[in-house]
């Protein structure tokens, strides 16, 4: 009889295996689904980077994305004021919030000093809670929202495209900042430090590859012009030279 049973226990195991949701799916959908449940921050932080880049205009985004980084920044100071993780998430969303209520608002405060304002108040906190001493803890978040934050101001008072380029550098230097954390598993959830990093890195990489593209656009339309004449120039001179071959040149590039 017991051999019976552990002939049968196998068989028995084998047959709940088969019997599971994920034993009927195909390999190809089971990896897919694999991936989007272990990297649903990564998923999470590709899709927000395509909304933004999708509806992103140059001219007005970077009153937009200027406060984004130092949303990103403050929910960081905020998860080390508060020593908890994944309260990191839930200031993100407060911050965003703030920007979507002062940025309508012709108050003349730009959302960037409202969220810097914010941060003060959590560093007050932090410091009235003796964390200050705690190593890579509150004084390195505060150094890292008084760096972030004072990149997102300076390119809302410069030049607009040297401010586009700003904040680039700073979302691009803010995925570094997430991938460190990430890494060392500190500050915050490693949930958002991974979404942070994929979205800072992919909408720094977008402002790069627009602003590059419209200086194309922009050279290309400066050159047209001289092209033309150039192109006439060279057509009247084989008209003249070559009045019977000089079949390329339009009618009104030629010599009368």
């Amino acid at each position: 009889m017991a051999d019976e049973k552990d002939f049968a226990d196998p068989i028995r195991d084998h047959a709940s295996a088969g019997d599971s949701p994920h034993a009927h799916q195909p390999p190809g959908r089971r990896r897919w689904t694999d991936v989007l449940i272990h990297r649903w921050p990564t998923a999470l932080g590709i899709a927000v980077a395509a909304m933004t880049a999708y509806d992103m205009d140059l001219d007005e985004g970077i009153e937009f994305l200027s406060p984004l980084m130092v949303v990103m920044a403050l929910a960081y100071l905020g998860a080390a004021v508060l020593d908890r993780r994944w309260s990191a998430w839930v200031l993100l969303l407060a911050g965003l919030a703030i920007v979507v209520v002062l940025r309508p608002l012709d108050s003349g405060v730009a959302p960037s000093v409202g969220l810097l304002v914010a941060a003060l108040v959590l560093l007050v906190l932090g410091v009235a809670r003796g964390l200050l001493r705690r190593p890579g803890g509150l004084t390195l978040q505060a150094t890292g929202m008084l760096g972030f934050g004072a990149i997102a101001l300076a390119a809302l008072y410069v030049d607009l495209d040297l401010g586009r380029y700003l904040v680039a550098a700073g979302l691009i230097g803010h995925a570094a900042w997430d991938t460190v954390h990430y890494r060392l598993d500190r500050v915050v959830a490693r949930s958002y430090a991974e979404f942070c990093a994929v979205l800072d890195i992919l909408v720094g990489a977008a402002i790069l590859f627009m602003m590059q593209s419209r200086t194309a656009a922009v050279h290309r339309s400066l050159e047209s012009p001289r092209l033309a004449g150039v192109t006439q120039g060279w057509c009247r001179i084989a008209s003249l030279a070559f009045p019977r071959r000089a079949t390329g040149c339009s009618s009104s590039a030629r010599a009368p």
